[in-house]
């Protein structure tokens, strides 16, 4: 769209598709508007307009927007509030009058979209809350777009497979405004079936109605299951130590995982920071873990294969959590993790519901910030393969930034590769300045620092407290360099770690 374009569409009347508000910063406003063009009561199949800075007489208001409230506005889509989350656009003029935001929005093709919890439609200029009979004609036209896999009956069960009480007391007041809850005189089914986890055509529920309530819904969908093993060694021919196998509806299913993960893999244990403090360490980040988990429940091919979530350990080196399917939709190889689309979108949906997501399209992102605070290195992802989706995240002490171990008595720093030695405490006595056993001062030849120390000295100098993996995204080199470089730095008294092995960071020794 260019300026003359956007005139036009300014000198507009407000008609089905097209509204004008002179705000950028009412959120709910904007929600409301993009969630009635998305389902296109009139069922015209034309995008609609949103124009944020123009009066309702069709005047630019004069505002300017900050980069704060551009940037978001960008995270419409993505917040969990629109569901499923609808496709549109937006575009930002700076005209000389003011900004002006425009925001195409798409029809979409699986109505109803809700905004918080209501489904909201155009008449003509006027936009307002659904009823019943517009939200039963937004259903029926999703149903001549064909059905996905999740919204198929699953012929085998009935009504009493399900847990229903999961269903009313956990999942209806979350995803349905308490008012309307308590004027809606319908039945179960009929409330099930609006919400796409009942076919009353077939008289059973769906398969997304199995997944989330059924009793067991493993004897219907065989791999709706998660499988955690523990290998004692660095590959599957190890020893098995430990199994576990999580069934059952994922409204509670994923209650457990989030319990086990805590207390399991991603466990807290007191390490020795000083005389008088102990720090909590853990090999893995919990949220990291949990949120690879809940990728792979939402995004899995549920009818490739009867193969679980596999979520498998290998003792003190690695997490390798896998999935059947593999990017899916407009998501490629090529532009994961910045491009994502959704396999089973009313899972999703669900799942934000309960709130067992947070954001769409942002997990990725905060798991491996979590990662680095955590002193693991980012994430390792497998997009190359057709039928599966694997992600690796590798054990705290595999990123050279701390290393875990069972005897961690002082916290000094290792010489050679820049962790801590947990058995002496003491400087490495092959390259250090001081023998770990006499305590005798070692001939130490005059430093001359080639350019890569350097590079990481004056990194150090100018982020005191800064972590390895944070020097490895400034270098851009590998991070065994980095240990080297670091292992020299300490060894010749140009730089020390200080504090305890989670929070601490390199400085430079003055």
């Amino acid at each position: 769209m260019d300026e003359k374009e956007l005139r036009q569409l300014i000198g507009a009347f407000e008609d089905e598709h097209v509204e004008r508000t002179r705000a950028f910063d009412k959120a709910d406003k904007i929600g409301q508007a993009i969630c009635a063009f998305a389902n296109d009561i009139s069922g015209s199949e034309e995008a609609g307009y949103l124009l944020l800075g123009v009066d309702d007489d069709g005047k630019i208001s004069g505002r300017r927007i900050d980069d704060e409230r551009w940037a978001s506005l960008g995270g419409l889509k993505t917040d969990g509030n629109l569901l499923p989350p609808p496709s549109m656009s937006m575009e930002k003029f700076s005209l000389k009058e003011g900004d002006v935001i425009v925001i195409k929005v798409f029809p979409s093709a699986y109505p109803p979209i809700r905004y918080n919890g209501e489904v909201w439609i155009r008449l003509g200029p006027r936009r307002c809350k659904a009823r019943e009979d517009d939200i039963h004609i937004l259903t029926e036209r999703r149903a001549r777009f064909g059905a996905r896999d999740e919204e198929l009956p699953c012929e085998r069960t009935k009504m009493t497979d399900l847990d229903i009480s999961l269903f009313k007391a956990f999942y209806l007041p979350k995803a349905i405004d308490a008012q309307v809850i308590e004027d809606d005189d319908r039945t179960t089914i009929e409330q099930m079936s609006a919400l796409r986890f009942y076919s009353p055509e077939k008289g059973c529920p769906t398969n997304l109605g199995v997944l989330l309530f059924a009793k067991h819904p493993e004897r219907f969908i065989p791999s709706a299951y998660v499988q955690y093993v523990k290998f004692a060694g660095a590959d599957n021919a190890g020893d098995v130590l430990q199994e576990n196998v999580f069934r059952g509806p994922l409204v509670r299913m994923v209650q457990e995982l989030d319990v086990f993960v805590k207390t399991g893999p991603a466990a807290t244990r007191p390490v020795l920071a000083t005389a008088m403090r102990e720090d909590p360490v853990s090999r893995y980040s919990a949220w990291a873990l949990r949120e690879f988990l809940m990728n792979a429940i939402i995004h899995r091919d549920y009818f490739l294969g009867n193969a679980p979530v596999k979520f498998y350990e290998y003792e003190k080196n690695r997490i390798e959590i896998s999935n059947a399917g593999g990017l899916y939709g407009r998501a490629k190889p090529e532009n994961f993790p910045f491009v994502n689309d959704y396999r089973n979108p009313l899972l999703a949906e669900a799942m934000k519901v309960l709130g067992m997501v947070n954001k769409y399209n942002r997990g990725i992102a905060k798991a491996n910030r979590e990662l680095q605070k955590n002193g693991n290195p980012p994430a390792q992802f497998d997009v190359n393969k057709r039928t599966e989706f694997r992600v690796t995240v590798m054990a705290q002490g595999e990123s050279g930034q701390t290393k875990w171990h069972d005897k961690a008595k002082c916290g000094q720093i290792n010489s050679e590769s820049g962790q801590i030695n947990a058995e002496s405490g003491q400087i490495n006595p092959e390259s250090g300045p001081i023998k770990a056993k006499s305590g005798q001062i070692n001939q130490v030849k005059p430093y001359d620092t080639d350019a890569q120390d350097q590079a990481v000295l004056e990194v150090i100098h100018n982020h005191p407290g800064i972590k390895l993996e944070a020097i490895f995204l400034e270098i851009k080199t590998s991070t065994r360099s980095i240990r080297r470089v670091l292992g020299r730095l300490a060894s010749h008294n140009k730089i020390e770690y200080r504090g305890s092995k989670r929070t601490g960071g390199w400085f430079v020794k003055t």
